[in-house]
């Protein structure tokens, strides 16, 4: 265990890093509190750590790896309460295989039940080696704000954001949150993948009001930056106990890149009579002005220190920049030339992130980098082909590139002439930063399955800079004639 004093250093110096850690998403960790009793609170700690952060040992075609990391609470500078992680992951497969899970979470959760205090707060510390025989660790601390525990009037506990829910349907998982299985999303980070929110609350009744003929109104609200609400939605639950479950979704899709907060307020007799909120962060390729956001402050050999490049290997560094290049520019194109050995690519690698963090006005250190993974996973998993992952096949490059375009855009019925080679178009929304061909009004890709095995190639697109054939389809139903 660690003394208060080295504890609270540990703080200082990585609670910048927390941020980081979300962004790059080696470590993932958040809390939320709820009342066990007029006395005591439970505190849910959830938890991800990607793969690529264990050190794996391999014995042949198997791979074990282990997961250590500690849990610990703390009131006034005192530990309060504390957990150890000790498991062992295990995968059977190639090295490719086991290298190819580094996008991979586990997810975990811990629970605690302590007393009401003063200055609560939750650490996540991942054990990441030994030094002079003592534990070392990369950790994240988590204020954390404990419900009012007055049962003489409505209160509401914390809230846990989840990116997807579905019915446990008699399941058990340590995520079951009233009938409904909640996978938490502990960086807090929407968008791309994530776009509808999950949240999960308990609102407290005094006794004296249960009734289950009556109701209240729980209105979860979306507000910006300014204050202003963007997004809202009201349901009604009837006052059946003393603990209501509250399990809301909605549907975030096209916010713009920023921070938000998820409000929620209980409303009796039409009266606002318990509130709370928490902070998210939402990605998207929207810029929110002109100007780059200010720095975080992060020193940057720390953050580098902290990320995946200072830990990927040659071969994981060439593949990174290859995948890097679907967005760099032309000078980037020539740099990654000149780069001769690890350091260089390492370097080059983070260099690129940091920037493109300044260019798409990232609210956290390297948050574009890990929206970038989170699309070349995406690719991986829809658009592999054989022998060929889905981030080198033409719809995963232009996914990655441009996004998905909308479900109706999608057309996937019409095959070339009468052969049985089948094409693909996306159309996408009008973007007016997107340059597209004379005359065109929306970016359209085609791709065409020419050798009949489900490959899809792209052809054409009316977006400058890709491949353009207007007579694409011409073209193909006459070679297919002949």
């Amino acid at each position: 265990m660690i003394s208060t004093r080295l504890f609270f250093v540990a703080c200082l110096a990585f609670i910048l890093l927390s941020a980081s850690a979300r962004g790059q998403g080696l470590l993932e960790a958040d809390a939320a509190a709820f009342r066990f009793d007029s006395a005591r609170c439970e505190v849910e700690i959830y938890y991800g750590v990607l793969e690529r952060a264990l050190a794996f040992h391999q014995s042949g075609n198997n791979w074990t790896a282990m997961v250590a990391a500690r849990i610990e609470i703390w009131q006034n500078g005192s530990l309060v309460a504390s957990k150890d992680i000790h498991d062992t992951l295990r995968h059977t497969g190639t090295k490719a295989h086991i290298d190819s899970l580094g996008a991979n979470k586990l997810l975990g959760a811990a629970g605690f039940t302590i007393p009401y205090g003063q200055a609560t707060n939750a650490a996540f510390l991942w054990q990441r080696g030994a030094k002079d025989g003592k534990p070392t660790y990369d950790t994240i601390l988590i204020p954390l704000s404990l419900p009012d525990r007055d049962v003489s009037r409505f209160t509401v506990g914390g809230i846990e954001l989840a990116s997807s829910g579905e019915p446990a349907a008699g399941r058990t998982s340590p995520f079951e949150k009233a009938g409904v299985i909640l996978t938490p999303n502990p960086s807090a980070v929407f968008g791309e993948n994530y776009t509808k929110l999950f949240c999960y609350t308990e609102v407290y009744v005094p006794r004296t009001l249960v009734d289950p003929s009556q109701n209240v109104e729980v209105v979860v609200s979306v507000i910006d930056a300014t204050g202003r609400e963007v997004l809202s939605s009201t349901n009604k639950h009837a006052i059946a106990g003393e603990t209501l479950p509250i399990v809301a979704a909605l549907d975030i899709d096209g916010l713009a890149g920023d921070t938000y907060k998820v409000r929620l307020r209980v409303k009796h007799e039409d009266a606002i009579v318990a509130e709370a909120e928490k902070t998210f962060f939402f990605t998207s390729e929207m810029k929110l002005s002109e100007e780059p956001p200010e720095r975080s402050g992060v020193d940057e050999k720390i953050l580098f220190a902290s990320s995946d490049f200072s830990k990927l290997s040659e071969a994981e560094a060439d593949e990174r920049i290859a995948q890097s290049l679907y967005v760099a520019s032309e000078a980037d194109h020539k740099a990654t030339k000149t780069l001769k050995d690890l350091p260089s690519k390492q370097n080059f690698l983070f260099s690129f992130w940091l920037q493109q963090d300044a260019t798409q006005h990232s609210t956290a250190p390297l948050g574009a980098y890990r929206q970038f993974l989170s699309r070349v996973d995406s690719a991986n998993k829809m658009y592999t082909h054989m022998k060929t992952p889905g981030w080198k096949s033409g719809r995963g490059r232009v996914f990655i590139i441009y996004g998905l375009p909308p479900q109706n855009g999608i057309d996937e019925t019409h095959r070339v002439g009468t052969s049985t080679k089948p094409y693909i178009t996306w159309n996408y929304d009008p973007n007016p930063n997107l340059r597209l061909a004379s005359g065109a009004t929306r970016p359209e890709f085609d791709f065409v399955d020419l050798q009949g095995g489900g490959n899809f190639v792209l052809v054409s697109s009316n977006v400058a800079g890709e491949t353009y054939d207007p007579n694409w389809l011409i073209n193909e139903a006459y070679r297919l004639s002949h």
